[in-house]
């Protein structure tokens, strides 16, 4: 508009007076200078654009806070609904177990707790101590105390039908990522999970074929720019029916026999990267199961340690049954004590991934003290206070089964009474198995452990044999018997000392009273005779015997670390040399004990061997001619020479020791027990054959 203005002033006009002065007029406003904007202007400018701003971001980051507290009081509703109305079984046949109380897991986690606290060092776990082998103890166990050793095994249909259950279950939330760093970090530990299950695969056999292993590797070499992850609140239904299609189809996979190691391998990476989210806890839960059950334990073992290490879910009820069992299949005890510290809170690394805080939150924000204050849910740990991981009937039975694999008894006796106290129901198989499996180690401290606990609670004696709903309630009675006769309260005609009960805090009356109701539930024994029950008696005296040298090598195994652990650097060095002496002079009072008893079986062996060497000698000797002795004497010369001329290599520390020859180790005889005498009673004795020798 000003140039049009400015072009009509400097046109040629004509001689009209009042045109031309309108023209002027207008092209010397629109061609006048701008005057310049005030302070207060530019500041009105400034002012108003800064307040628009920042009330657009607090609009936005109320928004987010609306959302969160929403989701927040979601969760605590979820919650009090959980608490309020109890699950019931679903009508799919495999009913759904009811959750514990709080008072029950508070009882059972302080157990854990104790267990953990007072475990064994892991020499004597990793070698514990077990009867020797002897075919008559065996013998004795199956015939006496009937002793049978059924295969124990974890029923993997009923743990993938709880897993579905729970992938498949409405209104659970579990935790996820909410923004764009969490969602990167998330796709940052699917590609390390994805490498390492690739990297197992390079210690197969080379003659596998696997394509899809390339097409995974190709997919991987984009990075995680290039995977597409995306939010799983978009559409939680359509991601929800995704998770249960892709673990369907990973279940199958890994359980195929028309497909080597390598492709199933291949496979499953490749379905993990072309997921549209990062695997949540139930794929994991569905791997973890499936490489378990089709014994490809070292890539349930990469799923393992991304749980614990590079992923932030949240556990479901089945997630620590699956990692129970898998440390139980690669026989890896110390990874399996450190999952209890973390169901009960005491790891101080990881935890059971449930929730946790720091302690500098509680110091900043008083409104979380009474969250930390409560002792029964959660576990001050180093500076961090971790959530106690909620406990079922399958998790419980599953750690009972985990304590009795490793062949921690007394620990899964401690754990079992807390079981009974608490009023956690187990079941029967479960029952059976610890009983039976108790009785066939002859583990005397888990048999004083229960056998105790059971004469002084009554209510602890009827929940255990309620738990046999009828036709077991005799089996439990007969199995608990045998525990007696191990601890040697087992006979009937001879009642157990005042001093014995007072050592096992029970007393007279409750005794009796524990042996009467034994009695009406298994039936009265029936009496031998004389003779049978002198046999009887000889037979549990051996079984005693041979569990009380079991819990004697316990405490020396015991006694040797303990030892060993005193020479640590933490120690003074006066201390330590102490040590070293005391043990070395230990060690060489045991060594002289023990070269005194080999001479006495050397020497024993020696006359064994001289006589029936004398003998076959006369008999040789009575067999030669006349002809053939002049010969016989030429070849004993020859050999008296060669002897002669041999010179023997001498043991001589600065002729401090008299010169002996070096022989080879004699043989070292073996004590057994020998089968039952006139009196009917086992004794030991030195085995003579020479198949059952061990030599040197």
């Amino acid at each position: 508009m000003q140039t049009i203005l400015s072009r009509a002033g400097a046109a040629p006009r004509s001689g009209c007076k009042a045109c031309s002065n309108a023209i002027d007029t207008l092209g010397r406003r629109v061609t006048s200078a701008r005057r310049k904007p005030t302070f207060t202007e530019l500041f009105t400018a400034c002012y108003s654009s800064v307040f628009a701003t920042a009330a657009l971001v607090d609009a936005v980051r109320k928004d987010d806070r609306r959302k969160e507290l929403d989701r927040q009081i979601e969760e605590v509703r979820k919650e009090i609904a959980d608490l309020q109305d109890p699950r019931k079984p679903s009508g799919s046949g495999d009913l759904e177990t009811p959750e514990l109380s709080l008072r029950q897991m508070d009882i059972l986690w302080r157990s854990l707790k104790d267990i953990y606290s007072n475990r064994p060092y892991m020499k004597e776990i990793h070698q514990p101590a077990t009867i020797g082998p002897s075919d008559l103890v065996e013998a004795l166990k199956h015939e006496h105390y009937g002793c049978r050793n059924p295969p124990r095994t974890i029923d993997y249909d009923r743990l993938e039908r709880a897993i579905i259950r729970e992938e498949c279950e409405k209104g659970k939330y579990y935790r996820e990522p909410r923004n764009q760093a969490q969602l990167l970090r998330e796709s940052l530990s699917t590609e390390h999970l994805v490498q390492k299950l690739l990297d197992r695969t390079d210690f197969l056999p080379e003659d596998q074929t696997g394509p899809s292993l390339h097409k995974a590797r190709s997919l991987l070499e984009k990075g995680s720019l290039g995977l597409g992850f995306t939010f799983r609140s978009i559409n939680s239904a359509r991601a929800q029916d995704n998770t249960i299609q892709l673990n369907k189809r990973l279940r199958s996979l890994v359980a195929s026999s028309n497909l080597s190691t390598k492709e199933k391998v291949g496979r499953v990476c490749y379905n993990l990267l072309v997921s549209p989210h990062p695997p949540d806890i139930h794929t994991y839960n569905t791997l973890i199961v499936a490489f378990n059950k089709s014994g490809h334990h070292a890539f349930a073992e990469a799923l393992v340690a991304s749980f614990f290490q590079y992923r932030l879910l949240q556990p479901t009820p089945s997630t620590f049954i699956a990692i129970l069992n898998h440390y139980k299949c690669t026989n890896n005890h110390g990874k399996f004590l450190r999952a209890l510290s973390c169901i009960t809170g005491l790891d101080n690394r990881t935890g059971a991934k449930v929730r946790r805080r720091h302690i500098s939150d509680i110091r900043i924000s008083p409104t979380l003290l009474p969250w930390a204050s409560d002792t029964r849910r959660r576990t001050l740990t180093g500076e961090w206070i971790w959530d106690h991981l909620p406990l079922s009937q399958p998790l419980v039975e599953e750690i009972i089964g985990g304590l009795l694999h490793f062949k921690l008894f007394d620990q899964a006796a401690a754990f079992f009474i807390s079981c009974m106290q608490s009023g956690v129901n187990i079941s029967l198989d479960i029952v059976k198995c610890f009983l039976d499996e108790c009785i066939d180690a002859l583990d005397w401290r888990a048999a004083v452990r229960l056998t105790g606990s059971l004469a002084r609670s009554d209510s602890v004696l009827q929940r255990l044999l309620g738990a046999g709903n009828g036709e077991g309630i005799s089996y439990i009675a007969s199995r608990i018997r045998v525990l007696l006769d191990i601890c040697g309260l087992g006979a009937a005609d001879r009642p157990p000392s005042k001093s014995l009960l007072v050592s096992l805090k029970v007393s007279g009356p409750s005794f009796a009273k524990f042996l009467k109701t034994l009695a009406q539930e298994a039936g009265p024994s029936q009496e031998p005779l004389a003779h049978s029950r002198d046999i009887r008696r000889s037979k549990s005296r051996v079984l005693q015997l041979e569990s009380i040298w079991k819990e004697y090598e316990f405490v020396r195994k015991t006694t040797i670390s303990i030892e060993s652990k005193l020479l640590y650097p933490d120690f003074s060095t006066d201390f330590r040399g102490s040590m070293a002496l005391q043990i070395g002079q230990t060690a060489l009072e045991r060594s002289i004990q023990l070269n005194q008893e080999f001479g006495e079986l050397t020497g024993l062996t020696n006359s064994v061997l001289n006589e029936s060497r004398d003998g076959y000698a006369s008999q040789e000797i009575t067999s030669l001619s006349e002809e053939d002795i002049p010969a016989e004497r030429e070849s004993l010369v020859l050999a008296e020479d060669a002897t002669q001329s041999e010179k023997p290599e001498i043991l001589d520390y600065e002729k401090s020791l008299e010169p002996r020859l070096i022989e080879r180790r004699p043989k070292q005889m073996l004590l057994s027990w020998s089968l039952p005498g006139e009196r009917g009673v086992f004794q030991r004795t030195a085995i003579h054959d020479a198949k059952m020798m061990r030599t040197g």
